[in-house]
């Protein structure tokens, strides 16, 4: 064989192989579909905070970056749509990371931190944090276990078992603002890899083999996760609904996340205002049927929670609706049609002695502010609505003069000239 031909046939053969390995590439995306938002802590805080730094002054939001930049790929090649809230060092406020989360649809919110202490710099662990109660938010939390079960197994750390999943309201009363502004779209974590005050562990994070690792956990968590089926609820009441009739049953279809309708037994359940309310499951449809309580708040919300034959929740996304009280406040859409009418019965309603005239004035009154919190008329309608409680006063048994005062000390301190 001349040389010639060895050599064109050497071209042929890499050539298949790189055409090859492409089309595994290509073909083997098993988060084809997914939209993650991947979150890397922090960000540019070098010129104001002395906090996240290590002993030889390796910067947590450095580390923070290498690790989510070599996550993101991963998970691009994996076919998942992903979103980087930074790609450089540079400061991105709390509010705007949680809203190109929303945009982004995101099927899953993961910010990854490292974690660092003052008190003691031989802490060293992994954490994995989800927002509020677990009850409350148990996809994150299946997550979150996924996540911190890997770590403990596959990390180093100087206290290998101490890790564990947590509350982000031991750390904030509110919770930390991603999650928290976050949860009512999507399950999402706040992952702390290791503690960069400690010796041991920022000679690790230093490392980018090690940054890989760490990586390759986040990574192989988020597959798993997904790999057992993200199951969902749709509410069966249409989008053109005005207001919700709580004297009615209300439906949701439920889909364990591969098209099917396989849950555990007993795992069932819908709250209404953060309250359980009776339920009942039919298999064969797939439809999870509710039993409202009457409610005369103006806005009533259902959350749903099950779990599916492979272990994963339900993110209970709120379904929010007006009540018929809500819908009959909401009497206009912008505030001077609620204020010009307010304004042609005020007189009649002042100067006459029937308490549904005072009422419904003292509503549009406060209609025009709840559309428009500060309009061309909002003093003269904040002063009338002092005037109207004061004339209701007059005309019913009921003590007002708390929310009297309430309204005086609100002209006198948000209205001083």
């Amino acid at each position: 064989m001349s040389q010639k031909v060895v050599l064109i046939l050497i071209a042929v053969l890499m050539l298949s192989a790189c055409v090859g390995t492409q089309s595994i590439l290509v073909e083997d995306q098993p988060l084809k579909g997914i939209n993650i938002t991947i979150d890397p802590g922090h960000g540019a805080t070098q010129a104001y905070d002395s906090f996240r730094i290590g002993q030889t002054g390796e910067r947590e939001e450095w580390i923070n970056l290498r690790v989510a930049k070599i996550l993101s790929r991963k998970l691009t090649l994996a076919g998942a749509n992903v979103l980087m809230t930074r790609t450089k060092d540079r400061d991105v406020s709390l509010g705007g990371r949680a809203s190109m989360a929303k945009l982004h649809n995101s099927d899953l919110f993961v910010s990854i931190h490292h974690n660092g202490s003052t008190n003691d710099l031989s802490m060293d662990f992994p954490i994995v944090y989800f927002h509020g109660s677990g009850d409350m938010n148990p996809a994150s939390v299946d997550f979150a276990n996924i996540l911190i079960d890997s770590m403990r197994a596959e990390m180093d750390f100087q206290q290998q078992q101490a890790g564990a999943v947590y509350s982000d309201h031991l750390i904030y009363s509110s919770g930390t603002s991603v999650l928290r502004n976050t949860i009512d779209d999507m399950p999402g974590v706040i992952g702390e890899g290791g503690f960069f005050t400690n010796p041991s562990g920022e000679g690790r994070l230093k490392s980018k083999d090690y940054n890989k690792l760490e990586a390759e956990i986040y990574y192989k968590a988020i597959l798993e996760y997904f790999d057992r089926g993200t199951p969902s609820a749709t509410c069966l009441l249409p989008d053109s609904l005005k207001y919700i009739d709580l004297t009615r049953p209300i439906e949701f279809e439920l889909d364990d996340g591969f098209g099917n309708t396989f849950f555990i037994e007993n795992s069932f359940k819908v709250f209404q205002d953060g309250v359980k309310i009776q339920s009942s499951w039919d298999s064969n449809s797939g439809v999870l049927t509710a039993i409202p309580d009457s409610s005369l708040e103006r806005t009533v919300s259902f959350q749903v929670f099950a779990r599916n034959l492979q272990g994963n929740a339900i993110h209970p996304v709120p379904f929010k609706f007006l009540t018929k009280t809500g819908w009959d406040w909401l009497s206009h859409e912008k505030w001077f049609e609620a204020f010009d009418e307010a304004e042609s019965l005020y007189a009649q309603a002042i100067q006459g002695d029937e308490l549904e005239s005072v009422t419904s004035v003292l509503h549009l009154y406060k209609l025009s502010l709840e559309l428009q919190m500060v309009h061309p008329k909002a003093k003269i309608a904040e002063e009338k609505i002092l005037e109207l409680l004061q004339k209701k006063q007059t005309l019913v048994e009921v003590d007002l003069s708390e929310e009297i005062e309430a309204q005086q000390s609100r002209l006198k301190d948000y209205y001083p000239n």
